[in-house]
């Protein structure tokens, strides 16, 4: 029987006997000797292992040459030197892995004693992850770590020496199914590295309908045939890339746990393709019919009007991929939220497998997992594996949504025209689905990614939009056949690396939503420094009564002062006293001072003597505020009074002819409105004081929502 020398500090050599059953009898046949710098075998010639001075420490093993991996080529290499490392865990330690690194650490129990043995190896440039091989899914070229813990229970606990070259002997990895097979009872295998995991399956996204008007006046009292709530499903594959530990602990004689863990404080980054078919329809419409089926109350009218239509086989398969690209991303920005939101207690893919019972088709899964790939598992049921954790899972319980923008829809009145009519866009950043008339369309298109929206163009033309179509639906010159069906304003921003103050602005929008508590933010943050890369994603959305609100009080327009309220206490809640540009707030919260501000008007603000001591900047932040909530307020009191006026026109005159005089005159009076508005809409309310001023304007009774996302933080919080 094969041995491998294990030499002391003092050059005392033992043998230790490799158990031909074992995966370094199968993968490691050039390791003869190992050296531990720190040990002295004679002195712990007659410790047991549950009285071995080193089991509170660590200590190096070297490897006196370059060993290789692999059966017949080489899969990884350890170098020489201090490679290795040697620990012993009792019950004092409670559990196996630092739940602070990676989740589910494995409870000691009192009796219980592993013999943690684990390397740096770098995986072979060569490497080609056939099934099989010794890959895992890690990066060519990568370093990666090794780990095999045997475990010692029986009483008394054998000498010290002895353990270790039974460890040693025995030292597995989870190279195949049948290195899995032979490991011994409560054994325990890890392999942690960089690399990437490819699952595949179904979810059902939630479609959300989010119809935006534009400029110009629709037919009158038309009704959008749209519809809001229904699910769409989704198939395709996915490919995760991070930093992730695989882990293999055998529990029983043929019972293993078989997980996949990310490692805490780093960023993964997903890859979702939603591939052809997203339903089970047929033919060159099916990916179109299943959209239309989720956003329209009349889907069949409206496959009908676009097979007619004249659609060309390239426009058809141009809004498959986008919509599939919307999708795709939507799926991603999904899987990355549970990814980073994930409990420090739970895997993100975990398996319990009876071994006995796998039939072939398993068997291929679980070889196929070793090495990354967990399609085979995630995709199907297979006898003798039991799913017991999913990333993918939670996405499916929570019913991620998927938007879709519909801007123009009050002119086209159905989706179909809509697209006939306009094209089919995607926002990059939040996997949002346009559906924009062609002007709208021209205005957001990004000029470097075929299909895609530019994400800072689209915000300011939402914000144009919004302020249009909460006036369209005030107006009643459009209905809807969902009467509940609401206007959504969002808002994004993508940091690469966050600190501590662009976080507290981010979650200052929370705030400000009335989402979390004022006094939160500081606990969230919890003393670090640094968070990574982030997004945000905030949102508000109003239904047909809150729309109402926005423009009456008691059955009259709403004054100018009432948004200029507004609008100063967006500032307030956005803006903390202890900032920078805390200055910001003094006419946010100073009646007096707005008053003489007004008064004065511009350029006069620094004669006026609370602003006179200002520096240069403060001042023209405090002017830029004064401006854009002026002209929002005095936008929606001055359309407030001549949306009131149609509406009463119209409640007076029910089926009043298009063409009667004093309803053209009206029409001409609100187009003319809202056009001014939309040309001078600033820029800034397409910034969270946008969705703050609104909300607060609503009496902060808007739906509210906003997500940050990131590598070691995430929060999402929601009200209805």
């Amino acid at each position: 029987m094969a041995t491998i020398k294990l030499t002391d500090q003092l050059g005392f050599n033992v043998d230790a006997q490799i158990d031909p059953d074992s995966t370094i009898a199968k993968y490691i046949k050039d390791l003869s000797k190992l050296r531990f710098p720190k040990l002295n075998f004679q002195e712990l010639t007659n410790f047991r292992l549950d009285q071995a001075p080193v089991k509170s420490v660590q200590t190096g093993i070297e490897f006196e040459q370059p060993v290789n991996i692999g059966i017949d080529d080489t899969e990884m290499k350890i170098g020489a030197g201090v490679s290795g490392v040697l620990k012993l865990f009792s019950a004092a330690d409670k559990q196996l892995f630092d739940p602070d690194v990676f989740a589910d650490p494995i409870d000691i129990g009192p009796n219980q004693i592993y013999v943690g043995l684990g390397t740096a190896a770098t995986v072979s440039t060569g490497i080609t992850h056939k099934t099989g091989d010794l890959g895992f899914g890690f990066n060519a070229g990568s370093q990666i770590t090794l780990s095999s813990y045997k475990l010692f229970e029986s009483a008394p606990q054998p000498l010290f020496v002895d353990a270790l070259k039974e460890s040693i002997g025995s030292f597995s990895l989870p190279g195949d199914l049948e290195d899995v097979l032979n490991l011994p009872v409560g054994s325990v295998v890890a392999v942690e590295g960089n690399g990437n995991i490819k699952i595949s399956g179904n979810v059902d996204l939630l479609s959300v309908v989010n119809p935006l008007a534009v400029v110009s006046l629709p037919d009158p009292l038309g009704e959008v045939k749209v519809s809001s709530g229904n699910a769409i499903k989704v198939g395709g594959s996915f490919e995760i890339t991070g930093s992730y530990q695989l882990r293999v602990q055998k529990t029983g004689k043929d019972k293993v746990r078989l997980g996949y863990y990310k490692k805490h404080g780093t960023e993964f980054v997903v890859k979702a393709s939603a591939s052809a078919g997203v339903t089970a329809a047929v033919g060159k419409f099916d990916l179109i019919e299943a959209v239309l089926k989720a956003i329209s109350s009349d889907p069949e009218a409206d496959v009908e009007a676009l097979k007619k239509g004249g659609l060309s086989e390239a426009q058809i398969e141009t809004i498959k991929k986008v919509v599939e690209a919307g999708i795709s991303r939507k799926i991603e920005i999904a899987l990355g939220f549970e990814f980073s939101s994930q409990s420090s207690s739970e895997a993100a893919f975990l398996f319990e497998v009876e071994l006995d019972k796998v039939d072939e088709a398993g068997r291929k899964a679980l070889h196929d997992a070793l090495d990354g790939d967990l399609s085979g598992l995630s995709a199907g049921s297979h006898a003798g594996v039991r799913p017991v954790r999913s990333i993918f899972t939670e996405i499916k319980k929570k019913r991620h949504a998927l938007k879709f923008n519909l801007f123009g829809i009050y002119n086209s009145i159905s989706v179909s025209t809509l697209i006939l009519k306009g094209r089919v866009l995607f926002d990059h950043a939040t996997g949002e689905v346009i559906i924009a008339d062609t002007a709208t369309a021209s205005r957001i298109a990004a000029s470097t990614l075929n299909f895609a929206a530019d994400t800072e163009k689209l915000k300011k033309v939402m914000a144009e939009s919004v302020l249009m179509t909460v006036a369209y639906k005030f107006s009643k010159l459009v209905t809807h056949a969902k009467t509940d069906l609401a206007i959504s304003h969002w808002y994004f921003e993508l940091h690469s690396k966050t600190d501590v103050a662009t976080l507290r602005n981010n979650l200052e929008v929370f705030e400000a939503l009335g989402l979390i508590a004022a006094n939160d933010t500081q606990q969230l943050i919890d003393g670090r420094k640094k968070f990574g890369r982030t997004t945000l994603y905030a949102e508000t959305s109003y239904d047909d009564p809150l729309v109402n609100s926005l423009f009456l009080n008691n059955g009259a327009a709403r004054s100018q002062s009432e948004y200029e309220t507004a609008g100063r206490k967006a500032i307030a809640l956005l803006v903390q006293s202890d900032e920078d540009n805390a200055a910001r707030r003094m006419p946010a919260l100073d009646d007096a001072l707005w008053k003489e501000m007004s008064k004065q008007g511009q350029p006069n603000f620094k004669f006026i003597d609370a602003l006179e001591n200002l520096n240069a900047f403060d001042l023209a932040v405090i002017t830029a505020d004064y401006t854009v909530i002026k002209w929002w307020a005095e936008s929606m009191a001055d359309m407030g009074k001549s949306l009131l006026e149609m509406r009463k026109f119209l409640d007076e005159h029910e089926g009043i002819d298009s063409q009667n005089k004093t309803f053209k005159s009206l029409r001409k009076k609100l187009g003319s409105k809202l056009k001014e508005v939309a040309s001078n809409t600033k820029a800034e309310f397409g910034d969270p004081w946008g969705l703050v001023a609104m909300d607060q304007a609503s009496g902060g009774k808007a739906g509210a929502k906003a997500l940050i996302t990131g590598p070691d933080f995430t929060l999402f919080k929601e009200r209805a």
